[in-house]
């Protein structure tokens, strides 16, 4: 059977990636030495990106039987999708989402690892039958974190990587923070210099989009209701308006809250005619997509990702990658912070292989963290000191 070219298109693209931040590829030949998985079977959630790719190729040199949900149909890239199925891992992507968590718990998996507890919440939800035989899971996301702070309680051990040192200084900050505003230059063709921007959200990925908006010269404000993370934008020097008073003056309004429903329809109305909305969340809910749609008198597709929308009475707003996670949709900035986190992923997962958490959330082991950022400074060639 000949190969699929979006499969050697997606390993061509890790093997550049890999020549000059060889993080995965250290770890690759760590797992393939030591077998840490042999014998498990591991169910993952994730955004099927290149990078999401690279990290669950070198785990499978690990051993074990390994099953990836496609946590997002915007932000999946079958080209990784084919390389996993030819590297001999079930992968779910089409039909309901919630199916494919489903389909991964007949599995019977003895370890998680997820991207806004969604196998796991369905795990506690419809099948407490495994529960038992699950050794422990590993959450990356606040909207997985809250997610399951919801709950009554929690009856698997949960890892948490999100409020880890590394993730929120690395990953949230530089990894979203730089490629978000690659990715809306590419596609709008802006140049964000002399740009007014509104950030909503100053959590650690709110700080990041921030940070590198002024750096590329555009005049920032931030919207914040927590009165400590206001009271940080503040002295970090951005003016800290209301959301609607925001929304009237800003050119580009990039939501970072994972939260649903931040900016709605009525908002929108109020605003600036023209204004860009873009997502760092997580998910695909934080702007009313569906409620901007069904106020629009004339919708135009300028480019791929890339929707303008006359509201009926109101203003023309413009939309990027339908309200998804622009940064993930477009795989757009350096790859490092994003592999970095994947790396502690990966660690992870090999502490828990070897042991049965009690039930609950930890945090994950501070001695995971170093060892990681160690790696990656090998990988930098900066290993000295």
């Amino acid at each position: 059977m000949a190969s699929d070219p979006r499969a050697t298109r997606a390993a061509a693209e890790i093997s550049r990636i890999n020549a000059f931040f060889p993080i995965m590829t250290i770890l690759g030949n760590r797992w393939a030495a030591s077998r840490p998985f042999q014998g498990k079977t591991i169910a993952i959630s994730a955004h099927l990106t290149t990078l999401t790719g690279a990290l669950i190729r070198e785990l499978s040199l690990g051993g074990g039987n390994w099953v990836v949900c496609s946590s997002n149909h915007a932000t999946t890239d079958h080209g990784v999708v084919a390389m996993l199925r030819n590297n001999g891992i079930t992968v779910y992507t089409l039909g309901n989402q919630n199916d494919a968590y489903r389909q991964a718990l007949d599995h019977k998996p003895d370890l998680i690892a997820d991207v806004g507890a969604d196998i796991m919440s369905t795990l506690i939800n419809e099948r407490p039958d495994l529960i038992e035989s699950v050794q422990g899971g590993v959450e990356v996301t606040r909207t997985g974190i809250s997610k399951l702070r919801a709950l009554n309680s929690i009856p698997i051990g949960v890892v948490n990587i999100n409020d880890g040192k590394l993730k929120p200084a690395i990953e949230n900050r530089h990894g979203v923070g730089e490629g978000l505003w690659h990715a809306v230059q590419s596609l709008t063709g802006m140049h964000i210099s002399g740009r007014r921007v509104g950030v909503i959200g100053y959590g650690p990925v709110g700080r990041g989009v921030a940070a590198y908006a002024r750096a590329n010269g555009a005049s920032v404000e931030v919207v914040e209701p927590n009165p400590i993370r206001r009271l940080k934008a503040h002295y970090d020097a951005y003016p800290t308006p209301n959301l609607p008073d925001c929304l009237e003056r800003v050119g580009i309004a990039v939501t970072c809250t994972g939260k649903q429903g931040v900016i709605d329809t009525d908002l929108v109305r109020q605003a600036r005619n023209g204004l860009v909305l873009v997502n760092a969340g997580h998910g695909n809910d934080e702007v009313d997509i569906t409620g901007i749609k069904a106020a629009s008198s004339g919708i135009d597709q300028v480019a791929d990702h890339v929707v303008r929308y006359t509201l009926e009475d109101g203003p023309t707003v413009v939309v990027l990658a339908d309200g998804n996670p622009l940064n993930i949709v477009t795989n757009a900035g350096s790859p490092e912070p994003v592999l970095l986190h994947f790396a502690l992923l990966g660690l992870t997962l090999e502490w828990l292989a070897e042991k049965k958490l009690k039930p609950g959330e930890i945090s994950v082991p501070v001695e995971l963290e170093d060892e990681a950022a160690g790696i990656a400074l090998t990988a930098l060639g900066m290993a000295h000191g």
